[in-house]
């Protein structure tokens, strides 16, 4: 209960700051307006001292464009340019105007000190008009001068629609009254100098003020920010009753409802509790048990209302600690597998590498069987070299570190080179290997050349691995739509239904698809008996390496098994073609 008071006692304090920041902003608008209307006056005297600066410009063309600016410009009394000597040179005004000003003197005095515009402002002496003096330097030395009465100000606010006892005031540098929203002219002279109402700056831009006004008695939070080319002050003042007093009964409201409330929570608790402590007992029990390794125990709190949330997380939480604990064992038993597989892929080639160099040692081997030895260990290392850059580009696509340099490719170019490197395989092996083009030359294609020439050399080599002897391979290029189509397709063994969703997963290696026609049973048979016999090499990254790059080159790639017929395995890879 305290806790929630000390919090409301803040949230009061939170809102006076934002309702007095508010308030601070508005004066700062405000005082921009005024600003602005300052500024407005001043870009018409800069307007006046290029006229007067121009050398085209005689005393008449002068004194016609003075004549224009007041009329067009009803506020300003009087305009004049004065010579250095302090001597009026052209005056223009349309008014009868017989009032105390500040002298020429004075204004070249604060021209020449600062070099570009002045504003002075002053109270005249019939308490009902405020007087604007403008002196702008002229390069030849002239100053040129205008009186503007202060209180034309007013059309800056007077469009603003204010509440009934909001105002808006505006003080000159000697803190006396220029402008007031809802004032009467007999109080326009009243000096508020000594109150502390300036003092709230006190050196500031803005400020924050709460105080009585000694116009109409109110006492209101000012706003107060500074107008710096004339050091005037705005000022948007709110009652304090109309700004405070909702917030301050909402305060209180909340206050007895806070104590209304804990009184309630008290009785409350003792309630809850009894309903609490039991579920929570079971929940711990259920903890501890999952602690010492049972995965398998759960709360059975669903029904319970009081705790069921709490239940039914943790009872998520087991689960998936479960579902983990399960995919450890997954990941744990690929590992062995991985690991397993890819001893065995070292250790085999290691051994028959060995025993034919041991062969070779001995003295007696003849001359074919030498050369037949070597090409044994050749293709062995070969199939080293082919395991451990399948592991290296393994690392580097899974950590990010390979990129595709995609550009222009010529598929046929590449088909064609791949098609030779694989034709003495082909013919040793009485395998019918064929590259089938279009007469239309294919269009190029958008990858990276080395990683293309990769994917479809990978297919090709996974082909002949399948495929018996006198077997066939085919290699299907063209285009459909704005993509280039490359199929590699082989009447091999095929790959199981349930096999083939799964072919492009890492370590994952398919089985051979049954024969389901008599047809195709003595096919089959061959293909199944050359699987077994041969036992293709591999450890499941090929596929998988090939998806990876493919899909970083924004291509697409299918299997379908059956090829044709009800044997072979069919592999397409399409690639957008290059604009």
């Amino acid at each position: 209960m305290l806790v929630g008071l000390y919090n409301q006692w803040d949230a009061w304090n939170t809102s006076r700051e934002l309702l007095n920041s508010s308030i601070e902003q508005q004066a700062k608008l405000a005082a921009t307006a005024f600003e602005q209307w300052v500024g407005a006056q001043s870009q018409t005297l800069l307007a006046v001292s290029h006229v007067a600066s121009s050398e085209s410009a005689g005393e008449d063309t002068l004194r016609a464009y003075l004549n224009s600016v007041i009329k067009t410009h009803p506020t300003w009394l009087n305009i004049e340019i004065v010579d250095p000597a302090g001597n009026v040179v052209v005056s223009q005004t349309l008014k009868k105007w017989n009032v105390p000003a500040t002298s020429i003197e004075r204004l070249k005095e604060e021209a020449k000190k600062k070099g570009a515009l002045v504003v002075i402002t002053e109270q005249i002496s019939d308490k009902e008009l405020r007087l604007l003096s403008m002196a702008m330097p002229l390069p030849d030395g002239n100053l040129v001068i205008a009186r503007i009465d202060g209180s034309s100000a007013s059309e800056v606010f007077n469009q603003l629609q204010l509440p009934e006892n909001d105002i808006i005031a505006v003080f000159d540098e000697n803190n006396q009254l220029i402008y007031r929203s809802q004032v009467s002219p007999e109080l326009l002279s009243m000096d508020v100098s000594q109150t502390p109402f300036f003092k709230a700056l006190s050196g500031k831009r803005t400020g924050i003020i709460e105080v009585e006004s000694p116009y109409d008695k109110i006492s209101r939070v000012y706003g107060l920010a500074r107008v710096e080319p004339v050091d005037a002050v705005v000022a948007v003042g709110v009652p304090r009753a109309d700004l405070y007093d909702p917030a301050s009964v909402q305060f209180y409201q909340q206050m007895l409802l806070s104590l209304l409330i804990a009184s309630l929570a008290v009785f409350a608790a003792f309630l809850i509790a009894r309903s609490v402590v039991e579920p929570l007992r079971k929940l711990t029990d259920a903890a501890r048990s999952l602690g010492e390794g049972n995965l398998t125990v759960r709360t059975g709190l669903e029904d319970n209302p009081a705790v069921a949330k709490l239940g039914e997380s943790f009872d998520m939480m087991a689960e998936r600690i479960e579902a983990r604990e399960e995919k450890l064992k997954e990941l744990d038993q690929l590992k062995s597998d991985f690991v397993s597989s890819v001893s065995h892929e070292l250790r085999t080639p290691l051994t028959t590498i060995k025993t034919l160099v041991r062969v070779l040692e001995k003295n007696g081997v003849a001359s074919d069987q030498r050369s037949e030895y070597l090409r044994m260990i050749g293709s062995e290392c070969d199939r080293q070299i082919e395991l451990v850059q399948n592991l290296l580009d393994l690392s580097r696509l899974e950590s990010g570190a390979y990129r595709p340099a995609v550009g222009r490719t010529e598929a046929t170019d590449i088909l064609r080179d791949l098609v030779y490197v694989h034709q003495n395989s082909a013919l040793s092996r009485k395998i019918d290997f064929q590259l089938v083009l279009p007469e239309e030359p294919l269009p190029a294609i958008r990858a990276d050349a080395a990683a293309f020439r990769r994917v479809i050399g990978s297919l090709i080599e996974n082909a002949f691995k399948y495929t018996p002897d006198g077997g066939r391979i085919s290699i299907i290029g063209g285009r459909l739509d704005k993509m280039v189509v490359v199929e590699v397709s082989d009447n091999g063994c095929g790959i199981a239904n349930e096999d083939i969703p799964r072919v492009f997963e890492k370590f994952y290696r398919g089985r051979p698809r049954s024969a389901s026609s008599t047809d195709a049973e003595s096919d089959f048979a061959a293909n199944e008996q050359f699987v077994k016999t041969n036992e293709s090499p591999g450890i499941g990254l090929g596929l998988y390496l090939v998806k990876s790059l493919v899909d970083q080159m924004d291509g697409i790639i299918e299997v379908r098994s059956p090829a044709a017929g009800n044997l072979g395995t069919a592999f397409a890879v399409s690639f957008p073609i290059y604009d």
